[in-house]
């Protein structure tokens, strides 16, 4: 397994997003480290920000650290767990969970790294930054529920729903969800997006 100093070091910035609150986004594009390609997101949460529903990553790793802060929650599996500075949070390809949030009453630091991180972690990442800059973020600092889905039901999409077969999201479920949020104006970030899945 790779050094967490590797991991929690400063790595290479694509782009920067902020939003109310002092929310804060940082991409970090790919890159290597002991021979594994990873992606990954830096973001600060505000007091009570930071939880989504639980959802799945098909054929990606998922590692998230905390930065700064004295401790974040995240359910693995379904039973909630914490996160403290040090600690190394490992969720396996297919495990039901949700990110670390913050519960505390000051702000926190997650980084959360993917390996491989593919192109869809890139679109969803600008998506949830654009949103958050332009204040079309929901109290938690999270997509609104369509605009989720939405994203969810995009090509190459390596995220889904936890507890709902994925067959039933990738042929009914998450169509219907795009179609609906692309009526109500959401859409991917533009850019990358648009020109990697026509």
């Amino acid at each position: 397994m790779t050094s967490d100093g590797d991991l929690r070091r400063d790595l290479p910035i694509f782009e920067i997003y902020a939003g109310g609150g002092d929310a804060r986004l940082e991409i970090h594009p790919w890159f290597f480290v002991a021979g594994r390609q990873y992606l990954g997101m830096t973001r600060v949460l505000p007091p009570g920000t930071g939880r989504a529903p639980a959802h799945v990553h098909t054929g990606v790793l998922q590692r998230s650290f905390l930065l700064a802060g004295t401790q974040a929650h995240y359910r693995k599996g379904w039973r909630t767990r914490t996160l403290s500075p040090g600690d190394d949070m490992i969720i396996e390809p297919g495990v039901p969970h949700t990110d670390p949030y913050n519960d505390t009453d000051a702000p926190i630091v997650v980084r959360s790294l993917y390996t491989p991180g593919p192109v869809w972690l890139l679109s969803f990442a600008r998506t949830l930054g654009q949103a958050l800059r332009d204040g079309k973020v929901n109290s938690q600092q999270e997509l609104h529920l369509p605009h989720l889905l939405m994203m969810l039901g995009t090509p190459g999409s390596v995220t889904f729903a936890a507890g709902i077969p994925l067959g039933v999201q990738r042929r009914i479920l998450l169509p219907a969800a795009t179609r609906f949020a692309k009526r109500r104006g959401h859409a991917p970030a533009a850019g990358l997006r648009t020109h990697i899945f026509r």
